[in-house]
């Protein structure tokens, strides 16, 4: 029998105990044990039902028996322990949105290579951004699985990668990359100074003038811009993070750069410089009528109404009035970035220095935009080599 209840006395009081036998564990070792001081049989009995499910369902779990689902919920406790709060919602999004559907409810031991294969295909096939990003995912939260030791392999790995600069490419090469002309940016400044809204003239001047992200922008505090050397600081950018891990409710935060690339200062032009000091005059006295002090040395430059982080989208909504309103060619606000670096390439700016203005890690996706824009100087680099020749062919 695998227990035994006994009744036995201490001071004067009759109590109830019982030794076990639960199980071996995964390691072969067998594990008993004693419990006593129960008022009745019936509270023993209880206790040791408990025990023995409790011990049950473990050994269910590493044999595999442990839904997706749990794994998961498991994993995201000890990882928002170690990554940037803008990653966990990044995590969540992949999973909770693309993930669950497929892996869910399936039991880890059921997960096979050929599975992960086809779900990986629909995601794929669906024309997902991110699919590369699903596929690691799942990996992570799989080999955490190894790692518990509640399956011996990981599935996911052993499938085809989706190579993220193989979709960039991809992408490069067949969407319509649209970009204002010098032109038509000069336009889209000048109807932003006509809507007579300082802070939004203010953002697409320096969006456009310095090639820097959206968020990276809104996250500037006035301590970033040196005015006596005309120099600004990219050390941050905002992002949405877990308001609570219960639910997807995000809220605005600021964190430092995803990489020391985007740590970064730049020169700035003198006009941008002049509108920005005249901002920064404009913005102190509108938030004085309100109330609000604009002395704190972390003051943004781009605040919202409440003198609190905008929500990254804000700019997205800021040039669909501009644009809606005065009725311009579209583009989008990532495209900003990609027009400042196609004119850095045709004002002939060294490839290193448009990196690093941009805060580009490596330069294959600076070189994809310049050469989507520019094909043509690789041919003008042939022209002016045999130009050379024919020059000097008679020195030599």
């Amino acid at each position: 029998m695998s227990v035994s209840f006994k009744q036995y006395t201490k001071y004067n009081q009759k109590l109830w105990k019982f030794q076990c036998y639960l199980g071996k564990t995964e390691f072969g070792e067998e594990v008993r044990t004693t419990r006593s001081r129960f008022q009745t049989k019936k509270e023993a009995q209880q206790t040791y039902r408990q025990l023995q499910l409790d011990f049950d369902k473990n050994k269910l779990k590493m044999n595999g028996n442990i839904t997706f689902k749990e794994l998961y919920e498991e994993f995201i406790e000890q990882y928002r322990l170690k990554v940037k709060p803008s990653t966990i919602m990044i995590t969540r999004r992949a999973i909770e949105d693309h993930a669950l559907e497929y892996f869910g409810n399936k039991m880890l031991k059921d997960i096979s290579v050929r599975f992960c294969t086809q779900v990986n295909r629909p995601w794929i096939g669906d024309g997902y951004k991110q699919a590369y990003y699903f596929r690691r995912a799942v990996a992570q939260i799989l080999q955490y699985g190894v790692q518990q030791e509640l399956i011996l392999e990981n599935p996911m790995r052993k499938t085809e990668p989706i190579k993220r600069q193989e979709i960039d490419e991809h992408l490069v090469a067949t969407e319509t990359m649209t970009v204002y002309t010098p032109k038509e940016l000069a336009i889209f400044l000048e109807s932003c100074k006509k809507h007579g809204n300082m802070k939004i003239e203010t953002y697409f001047r320096v969006l456009a003038y310095t090639g820097a992200r959206k968020s990276e922008i809104l996250a500037l505090e006035w301590n970033d811009i040196n005015f006596d050397s005309n120099k600004l600081t990219i050390r941050k950018t905002l992002a949405e993070v877990e308001s609570s891990p219960d639910t997807k409710v995000t809220k605005v935060a600021s964190q430092s750069a995803k990489t020391n690339a985007g740590k970064r200062t730049i020169s700035i032009d003198k006009e941008t410089m002049i509108l920005l000091q005249e901002w920064k005059i404009r913005q102190q006295f509108e938030f004085n009528v309100l109330g609000f002090k604009t002395t704190n040395k972390h003051q943004l430059v781009f605040p919202n109404k409440e003198n609190k982080f905008c929500r990254p989208g804000q700019a997205n909504d800021w040039y669909d009035m501009i644009a809606t309103k005065y009725k311009l060619k579209r583009i989008t606000i990532h495209e900003f970035r990609k027009k400042h670096v196609s004119l850095c390439a045709m004002a002939d700016m060294n490839l290193e220095h448009i990196m690093y203005r941009v805060g580009h890690k490596d330069s294959k996706m600076t070189r994809q935009v310049y050469n989507y824009f520019y094909p043509e100087r690789e041919e003008r680099s042939a022209d002016q080599f045999a130009q050379f020749i024919e020059k000097e062919k008679y020195l030599f």
